[in-house]
């Protein structure tokens, strides 16, 4: 056999004593490609296992969607690996629900009726009044309150007016916010209540006192009943207003303090009044905490004389209602019949502010008239 017919067979050459082996050519490029080829099937295969393997582990150790804590959130029950799921807050909040109440908000003064003014004069109560109830209507609105605006811009009802708006809406409650004036250094929050005391517009002042006072205010001057200087009469809107009212006297436009907290905490203010009305339909039995209407038709003040319970002093006894006798409506310095002999609320027992006496429209600047100097306010603070 020949040396080439043995290679063909066995694939080398024969070896023979005496002789040396014929080399091999060896292809190591075809090998390097094999061999990378190679590595590349195990480190996928590997990868593949892995993922598997994986996948089998994390389905076992996944805890149960239907099992969090137990109601008591009592977590040695728990496994300490899992973390709970973060649980919903059960403490009702009056910002999480529609409340189904009817709320008049009354912004004093407005439009000729310029209320009350700083001390400078370029500030106008009406304007604050305004922007105050514009910012509680929004609040309240918020939370599903129905609000009723006496107005909504510069415009001008009469004391009449504005009660009939609140009545024949059958508000549940009526918030009418003013400024205060005075000539000195005076300076805080007072919120006038219907000298019968009626509770449930005691409540009212009272939530809301303790709201603003949360909130920060110069002082407290307190829930006060009746009228200013004599609470043997009462505010236009208290006496002929069905429902709980208060008249808000939101700091004095004659403090700078005041003014200055009232510019920085506007929205706080309003958000306080705003909550308070609402807690106040839910401590009277008006909605429940989730806002759901209780209270059948509107709710009303027993105690007040509009409601038969008892005589008011603003409208019939002592002086008269200026349509029948003893005096004259508004032309003869004593009163127009709102506050019992006194006045409409505006000059602090003198006049309506369009006769005589003390002249609620005049130019504030004019040193020749008589605007403001009366003890309690600039001419027209007061309902």
């Amino acid at each position: 056999m020949s040396d080439e017919e043995f290679y063909e067979i066995y694939g080398r050459y024969p070896y023979r004593p005496g002789s040396s082996p014929k080399k091999v050519k060896i292809y190591w490029g075809r090998i390097a490609i094999a061999l990378v080829i190679f590595i590349g099937i195990i480190v996928g295969f590997v990868k593949l296992i892995g993922l598997a393997v994986g996948k089998a582990k994390g389905s076992k150790d996944k805890p149960s969607k239907a099992v969090v804590v137990n109601k008591d959130n009592d977590s040695s029950a728990a496994d300490p690996d899992v973390t709970p799921e973060p649980q919903p807050d059960t403490q009702p909040s009056v910002n999480d629900h529609t409340f189904q109440m009817i709320v008049c908000v009354d912004a004093g003064h407005g439009d000729y009726d310029g209320g009350t003014a700083s001390k400078d004069g370029t500030r106008l109560e009406k304007d604050d009044c305004l922007a105050l109830s514009l910012k509680v209507r929004d609040y309240l609105e918020e939370r599903g309150v129905m609000v009723i605006m006496t107005r909504s811009d510069d415009s001008f009802l009469e004391l009449e007016e504005r009660c009939e708006v609140a009545n024949n809406a059958h508000a549940d409650f009526m918030l009418c916010l003013h400024r205060n004036s005075y000539d000195g250094d005076i300076y805080g929050v007072e919120i006038w209540v219907h000298n019968s005391e009626p509770y449930n517009d005691t409540l009212l002042a009272n939530n809301i006192m303790t709201a603003l006072k949360a909130v920060g205010i110069s002082d407290d001057r307190g829930v006060q009943f009746g009228y200013v200087g004599n609470t043997g009469v009462n505010y236009h809107i208290n006496a002929d207003c069905v429902m709980p009212s208060v008249l808000v006297e939101l700091g004095f436009i004659t403090s700078d303090y005041d003014n200055q907290l009232f510019d920085e905490k506007l929205d706080e203010y309003a958000k306080a009044i705003a909550d308070a009305t609402i807690q106040t339909g839910i401590d009277l039995g008006v909605v429940d905490a989730d806002g759901n209407r209780l209270l059948e038709g509107a709710l009303t003040s027993p105690e007040k004389p509009i409601n038969g319970g008892g005589q008011s002093s603003s409208d019939e006894n002592a002086y008269d209602d200026g349509y029948q006798n003893n005096y004259d409506y508004g032309n003869n310095g004593y009163d127009n019949g709102y506050d019992g002999g006194y006045d409409n609320g505006y000059d602090n027992g003198y006049d309506n502010g369009y006769d005589n006496d003390y002249y609620g429209f005049l130019d504030p600047t004019d040193p020749s008239m008589t605007y403001g100097t009366d003890t309690y306010d600039t001419g027209m603070n007061y309902y």
